[in-house]
């Protein structure tokens, strides 16, 4: 499905907002961080990412790509985002500005602690978030919040090197194949081409990645959390008045996912923006208590002030 354009991103977002009125001001915020994120991965020239070679057999078994990539290959990109990225947060999250001024400092002048940040993002190294922490003298998850916020732009910018010499359709695991992220939004859906997969008037379910956006099928009726699939501790929640939005909700883990029904829908869906347009069912799983999945900044606010 090609992108939408900046002005029918402004347009929907703006429609969004109006139509979750109690979450505009998050709607329009995060809209923003979104946008600028979009235009920055647009502006990146992919770079040589220095004879980067899939193991498929660690793939399949659900290795992302970047960790086949060696990090030195996303520094400069980290480096650039790091100078558009945290500024930009820093206006429309004033509460976090400190922090983040800090890591930009430090992404400034200190090549080590920028390597152990693409380190964390890249293979995942909890070591390396935990040290990079630790020398910034800021928490875990804010610095994970902050090093995702700037490496999405930058992994998306290589999308189509690295899923260029990987059988993607053979990816089978629940989190993302590009940069290992998990999702944010499960959507049922009806594909001309479904592969070796069944046709189903129920619909395929297809995840969407928060980070580098990419979208990829999953198994119907299993959580994507902890795997389970007793269909008696998988519970399915929507509303009357909007009964094609929906979150899964796993009674095992805790955990949810959000997603829309678009089995029946003609209209074309901005997928990189309809997570976010979701936030009133974040809200509402929480309040039953349970845990988001999606690792979108949104979904960590606190919702019980807001109706």
């Amino acid at each position: 499905m090609p992108s939408r354009g900046h002005s029918e991103k402004n347009t929907a977002l703006t429609q969004m907002a109006q139509r979750l009125h109690p979450f505009r001001e998050m709607i329009e915020r995060f809209g923003l961080l979104l946008g600028k994120q979009a235009e920055l991965a647009a502006s990146f020239q992919p770079v040589d990412l220095d004879a980067f070679v899939v193991d498929e057999d660690a793939f399949l078994q659900g290795t992302p790509l970047v960790s086949f990539v060696q990090p030195d290959g996303f520094i400069h990109s980290f480096q650039h985002a790091s100078k558009k990225i945290w500024p930009f947060m820093s206006v429309l999250f004033p509460a976090l500005a400190p922090g983040l001024q800090t890591l930009g400092q430090l992404a400034d002048t200190d090549p080590q602690w920028v390597g152990l940040g693409v380190q964390a993002m890249t293979h995942g190294d909890s070591a390396a978030l935990e040290q990079a922490a630790a020398l910034a003298g800021v928490a875990p998850d804010f610095l994970l919040m902050a090093l995702r916020a700037v490496f999405a732009p930058c992994v998306t910018a290589h999308k189509k090197i690295l899923t260029a010499l990987a059988p993607m359709d053979l990816w089978r695991h629940p989190h993302c194949p590009v940069c290992g992220s998990e999702t944010d939004m499960s959507n049922l859906e009806n594909h001309p081409d479904p592969s070796e997969f069944l046709v189903s008037k129920s619909g395929e379910l297809w995840h969407h990645c928060p980070s580098c956006t990419h979208r990829w099928r999953f198994i119907r009726l299993t959580c994507p959390s902890c795997g389970n699939a007793e269909h008696e501790t998988l519970r399915k929640f929507s509303s009357e008045e909007l009964p094609h939005e929906y979150f899964y909700a796993c009674d095992k883990c805790q955990h949810y996912v959000p997603g829309i029904n678009l089995v029946e829908r003609i209209d074309v869906v901005d997928f990189d923006l309809a997570a976010l347009g979701l936030i009133h069912l974040d809200a509402v799983a929480q309040s039953k208590g349970y845990k988001p999945l999606s690792p979108a900044p949104w979904v960590a606010m606190d919702f019980n002030d807001t109706p």
